[in-house]
């Protein structure tokens, strides 16, 4: 390629997210070649992935990660008691123990939860707690003065969705760009892949969070990469039909955009042929298929919808090595978790599914050997309310989220479980918690993690440097 030819896609590419986002280009993207230079002037060797796991909807925290200490649990119970099976029997309940206590609280999981009480238990899950939305820290009073800078249209799906995945300076996602996608722009031009192509891959259709500047995003299947229509197979049963559209889309244009267009669908059509091959189940580049998800119960085949994403998952990591990259970034997605009627049974499903996938998902890290080195993580739009309305709970703000993997400093809880009950102190009305830990912190210590330096993790989430001086949460070596 030449320089001009690189230079002219570049521009390209610039112009449209402009043009998409309706706004001017970010200066992120200016700041890539100086921080590049900052960057270690060799490639790491080793090998990195983390895994989004978004529980879309709005996961409720409270019926999650329950504290079973007496003052807390009556509390818990009192706000639910008027719910069907939402104010669970303490005997029911899967207790856990913290490495470091707080403060003589005990706590325990929904009783859902057994494949997380396992990963807890032997020290490859943490539990980040009252995580949420935040530009900096703040306190109730401020909230309800509104004196304080707050993330745009707090209990909104899209607009949380959006702020959980596209951070910015003032909470919301003018810039069109994820935090994913913002990390995986870095790794490009830190020249840790040899194949910028297959950094970010998503089993749930276009991401904001993977969204970026100059790296690109692939959507795949469980069945594969997603191939262009017409072209995998006979257009309208016609293989004539076929070629006439290759013709079409490889034809050389001379309008701009056009040329462009060839350069997107080109780079498709290779990248649908190149990530088919690796994740064959047995070829020459391929690997074999993780062994299919069976119900811990019956170990019998079972569906689960978040095993299967995660099994993709796998399937691409261990075709790796045929991909040439040594970081990747994928994004999956369980649902529905907005939960207003009908919780009980709903979220105990969606439970189940998530705890038997982590724990499933895990196990195949393992078996290759590459737990210390694959890191999932849970992310949703926001909590739920502690109160019910009659069989549900309403949007709230703050909630709790697990972190799995080997490099994990797990069987441990990062950030104070917040006081349970109505009018406390973290509660502004129905028990929507004020989050004590941001998203940026959760994100900027994967980040950290993932192989950014403190600089680049600071660039990347700009209210890092909020929430202290080290903001890190250590759940991560």
């Amino acid at each position: 390629m030449t320089k001009f030819e690189h230079s002219r896609r570049q521009f390209l590419r610039t112009a449209s997210l402009a043009s998409m986002a309706g706004i001017s280009a970010s200066p992120f993207l200016l700041e890539l070649n100086s921080l590049a230079a900052m960057a270690q002037s060799t490639s790491p060797t080793d090998y990195k992935a983390l895994v989004c796991i978004f529980l879309q909807g709005g996961n409720d925290g409270h019926g999650t990660v329950i504290a079973t200490d007496t003052e807390s649990f009556d509390a818990f119970t009192q706000a639910r008691s008027g719910a069907p099976g939402l104010a669970y029997p303490l005997s029911e309940l899967l207790p856990i123990t913290l490495r470091t206590p707080q403060s003589g609280r005990t706590f325990a999981l929904n009783p859902s939860l057994n494949g997380v009480q396992n990963l807890f238990n032997a020290g490859r899950a943490a539990i980040v707690a009252n995580t949420g939305t935040l530009i900096q820290p703040v306190t109730k009073t401020q909230v309800i003065s509104n004196t304080a800078p707050l993330p745009a249209s707090l209990y909104s799906h899209f607009d949380q969705t959006a702020a959980w995945q596209a951070i910015a300076s003032n909470g919301g996602s003018s810039e069109h760009v994820g935090w994913g996608g913002r990390v995986a722009d870095l790794i490009e031009s830190m020249g840790m892949n040899t194949n910028a192509m297959f950094t970010c891959i998503s089993t749930a259709g276009i991401a904001l969070f993977l969204s970026g500047q100059t790296s690109f995003q692939l959507n795949v299947t469980s069945a594969g990469p997603i191939p262009i229509y017409g072209l995998s197979q006979p257009l309208f049963g016609s293989q004539a039909g076929s070629d006439a559209l290759a013709s079409i889309l490889s034809a050389d244009e001379a309008n701009l955009f056009a040329k462009e267009y060839e350069v997107v669908v080109e780079r498709s059509i290779e990248a649908q042929a190149t990530l088919a091959s690796a994740m064959l189940p047995a070829g020459p580049t391929g690997v074999p298929n993780p062994p299919q998800y069976l119900d811990p119960v019956t170990n019998t085949l079972a569906t689960n919808s978040l095993a299967t994403s995660l099994q993709t998952v796998a399937r691409i990591i261990g075709g790796r090595g045929s991909l040439g990259v040594r970081r990747q970034i994928f994004y999956v997605q369980l649902g529905s978790f907005d939960t207003h009627d009908g919780q009980a049974p709903q979220h105990a499903r969606l439970l189940t599914q998530l705890g038997q996938a982590l724990e499933y998902f895990d196990g195949l890290m393992t078996t290759t050997g590459l737990s210390d080195q694959v890191t999932a993580f849970t992310a949703s739009d926001f909590g739920r309310t502690l109160t019910s309305n009659s069989d549900g709970t309403d949007h709230g703000w703050g909630s709790h989220h697990f972190v799995v993997g080997g490099a994990v400093a797990g069987g441990d809880m990062y950030g104070p479980y917040p006081v349970i009950g109505s009018n406390q102190t973290n509660d502004v009305g129905a028990g929507r918690l004020i989050p004590t830990i941001g998203v940026d912190q959760y994100a900027g210590t994967l980040a950290r993690w993932f192989g950014l330096s403190d600089g680049q993790v600071r660039t990347v989430f700009p209210n890092f440097g909020n929430f202290g001086s080290s903001p890190y949460l250590g759940f991560l070596g």
